[in-house]
């Protein structure tokens, strides 16, 4: 210590300046940490600011807009700026008056401070967004409760599939008998024109061969040239023996003048007379034989042909008939194949032995074997065959003998023989099928004359609507919905289309049509072709479905009743009760109409579409005995429409005036559905959301003059705010520029920039 103090002692004022060295650095980074601690407090007062000042404007959400769950501002941009300002500003501290000491004095630049928005309600992935926040614990409740429950709990779902599955096995299965059935019309057309013109072939050939082989014996192998010349040259004898009987008379009369003594001469003349009559008579007799065997030749030569000529002609016709059987018969068997083959797959599938009571008809369908019409064709053929034997003999034969004829005669009879072996084999089948076909056609009838009246009043329902008015009082609304086509103007929908890249897509629903039984049953049952698929899983789409029963009118609105028999009240903040499309919301939101008789018509159409697949599926529960009977999947089908449009029909009139139906009557009428529940299921039948989420904020315009393309969900602020430094501004700028200080010092006040970016 003596040291020390001897030190210090012997340095006079250097220890001093020494130690002034060290505190002068020692002060300055002290200066410096102050405000690098008060520029931190600040950095975090002013992002706790902004981020309060953008959570105050997004606070100032449209009230219309949030009765419908969506949140978005629509206030102009002064007022969102103005908001965002003050919020700022109220907290910062130096907005605070202190009494006493204040450690920043921390305050907003205006001038540099800005609040920008954001991402409006037009996008279809912000709408969906907000629209899967809303209903994310209310769709899968609902889902479950008044849709996936009650087809799981009483089976309908899979009776509607097996339904399904039946309609499109019976319509093809019954084209392929009604293609064979025709075809097999044609075919036997076609055979008893070939027996009817055997019927008169078979005696008239075994006529005119009997005729011929009888002028064969007589004709023998004579020929007519030669029967001719041999009659000539006995003729000219005749002549010759005639002129010198004559010239003998002549030399007779002439010794007669002479007196007795020619006597001799004339006896001698006499005697030759009678030689030459007796020549003559034996060649009179020899021209009378050649003059008919002549004339036998000729018949002979003249039947010969024409039985040449006639079986060729025949045999051309036969022919020409047996190519048309051929024909009908081939396509038969084409048709007769697929039959088979179809029933095959349909037997593989059900191992034979179908749970199914409907399937039962296709076992009682009459199958022909591909054999059987293999068979009927050959013997067909066989039989037009054994003519053109007949023929060819004909046509080969110049001298027809007994052995020629027998030949002849045995080709005609097989001809005959096997033609009526077919005809009497094949027509109790022809009779038969064509007697069932008859009655299968007149029960066919029968059924869709059943089911027309209902069909009609159904057809006649679809074009009214209970709303309509001499003057349609919607129609402006419709046509700042939809535009007018005819002005070329463009409305909502298509805005908020063209918004979000999308074309204006067709509309998504099948073809309805009922004007028969058949179109009625293929409407029906393309409806619920894809039922099956939207009761595996709650999907977004449900969601978006469910938002829209939920936010918007629909037709039964106020006349639904609860348990206790009270109209139910909705309690929706967006009050659809009182929106300008009254009572059709939701309908135009599925099929997206210009009026409210398009949608009603397409909304009561696919409901008693929907109805009558449901009562077509129930009534083929309980197959109908006579189309069984008769083996026909389509009449088994028709009686199933016929019932389930009586019921369909009774049933829409109770849906559309609010009132609950049994959902399958026959698999327990405690589940019931109501006409707000169809109309959910064509929503997710129908589900494509790029239409729906464009009409749904088309008509979310409408009601509630809110352009949801200004409306916007996202906001970020920015703003500057300044503190003043304490000590060395200049030190802190200079480190600013090297950018370790956190701020931009302008005189002597650090200022901050600050962002804050929050969406709903």
């Amino acid at each position: 210590m003596k040291w020390l103090r001897r030190l210090i002692k012997e340095q006079r004022g250097a220890v001093s300046l020494y130690l002034i060295l060290i505190l002068v650095p020692m002060f300055l980074f002290c200066a410096l940490l102050i405000d690098f601690s008060r520029i931190k407090v600040a950095e975090k007062e002013a992002e706790n600011a902004v981020k309060t000042g953008v959570r105050s404007v997004l606070s100032a959400f449209s009230p219309q807009l949030h009765n419908y769950g969506l949140f978005a501002l629509d206030q102009e941009q002064e007022k969102t700026e103005a908001l965002f300002l003050k919020t700022v500003d109220g907290n910062l501290s130096g907005s605070i008056q202190a009494a006493h000491f204040q450690f920043i004095d921390h305050r907003l630049d205006k001038g540099d401070s800005s609040i920008t928005s954001m991402y409006t309600l037009a996008n279809h992935k912000v709408f969906k967004k907000q629209v899967l926040e809303e209903m994310k614990y209310r769709a899968p409740m609902i889902y479950a409760l008044e849709l996936a429950d009650k087809f799981k709990k009483t089976g309908l779902a899979t009776t509607m599939s097996q339904a399904q599955k039946f309609s499109k096995n019976a319509i093809s299965i019954e084209k392929w008998i009604e293609d064979r059935d025709d075809k097999l019309d044609d075919a036997w057309d076609a055979w008893e024109s070939i027996y009817h013109k055997a019927q008169t072939m078979h005696p008239f050939y075994k006529t005119q061969l009997s005729d011929l082989n009888k002028l064969s014996e007589k004709v023998g192998i004579h020929n007519v040239d030669e029967v001719r010349q041999s009659l000539n040259e006995a003729k000219t004898h005749l002549k010759n023996l005639e002129e010198q009987i004559k010239s003998i008379d002549k030399s007779i009369d002439s010794l007669a003048k002479a007196g007795a003594g020619a006597a001799d001469s004339i006896r001698g003349l006499s005697e030759s007379r009678n030689k030459l009559n007796e020549q003559l008579n034996e060649v009179f007799y020899k021209v009378s034989d050649l003059e008919q065997l002549l004339d036998d030749t000729i018949k002979y030569a003249s039947l010969l042909t024409v039985l040449k000529l006639r079986s060729t002609s025949d045999l051309t016709a036969l022919k020409s008939s047996l190519d048309k059987f051929e024909t009908a018969l081939n396509a038969a068997k084409t048709a007769n194949d697929k039959l088979n083959t179809e029933l095959s797959t349909i037997d593989s599938g059900s191992n034979g032995a179908s749970d199914y009571p409907a399937d039962q008809v296709f076992q009682n369908i009459h199958r022909i074997s591909r054999q059987e019409l293999d068979d009927y064709g050959a013997q067909a053929a066989s039989s037009v065959a054994l003519f053109s034997g007949l023929q060819a003999q004909l046509g080969s034969i110049w001298l027809f003998d007994a052995q020629n004829y027998q030949n002849a005669d045995r080709a005609n009879e097989s001809f005959w023989q096997k033609a009526n072996d077919l005809f009497t084999q094949q027509s109790p089948k022809e009779t038969a099928r064509n007697k069932n076909r008859d009655s299968v056609k007149t029960s066919k009838r029968e059924q869709r004359k059943k089911a027309q009246p209902y069909l009609d009043q159904i057809t006649k329902a679809m074009g009214s609507c209970s709303l309509i008015q001499t003057s349609d009082p919607y129609k402006e609304s419709y046509i700042r919905l939809q535009g007018d086509p005819s002005k070329g103007s463009v409305g909502y929908y298509q805005g908020y289309m063209m918004t979000n890249e999308q074309a204006n897509m067709a509309q998504p629903v099948p073809d309805l049509d009922f004007k028969d039984a058949d179109k009625a049953n293929n409407s029906a049952m393309s409806l619920i072709t894809s039922f099956q698929s939207i009761l595996t899983d709650v999907r977004d789409e449900f969601y978006i479905d469910e938002y829209s029963l939920s936010k918007f009118n629909y037709r039964t609105l106020g006349l639904e009743k609860d348990v206790s028999g009270s109209i139910k009240v909705s309690k929706e903040a967006s009050q659809p009760g009182s929106h300008p499309l009254t009572n059709q919301e939701v309908e135009y939101l599925l099929y997206g109409g210009n009026s409210c008789l398009s949608n009603y018509s397409m909304a009561y159409g696919e409901m008693f579409a929907f109805r009558l697949a449901v009562g077509t599926a129930e009534a083929l529960l309980e197959p109908h005995i006579q189309a069984m009977n008769a083996g026909s999947p389509l009449l088994m089908l028709l009686a199933a429409v016929a019932e389930g449009a009586v019921k369909a029909q009774l049933d829409m009139v109770k849906l559309v005036q609010g009132d609950a139906v049994p959902l399958a009557k026959k698999l327990g009428s405690l589940v019931t559905l109501t006409y707000k529940d169809y109309l959910r299921i064509f929503l997710l039948l129908h589900s494509r959301d790029k239409v729906l989420m464009s009409r749904m904020q088309a008509l979310i315009q409408l009601n509630t003059g809110k352009d949801l393309q200004l409306s916007t969900t996202y906001v970020s602020g920015t703003a500057a705010t300044s503190i003043r430094l304490w000590f060395l501004p200049g030190i802190m700028k200079m480190l600013g520029s090297t950018q370790l200080s956190p701020c931009e010092v302008t005189g002597n006040r650090c200022q901050l920039i600050r962002t804050g970016a929050i969406s709903y």
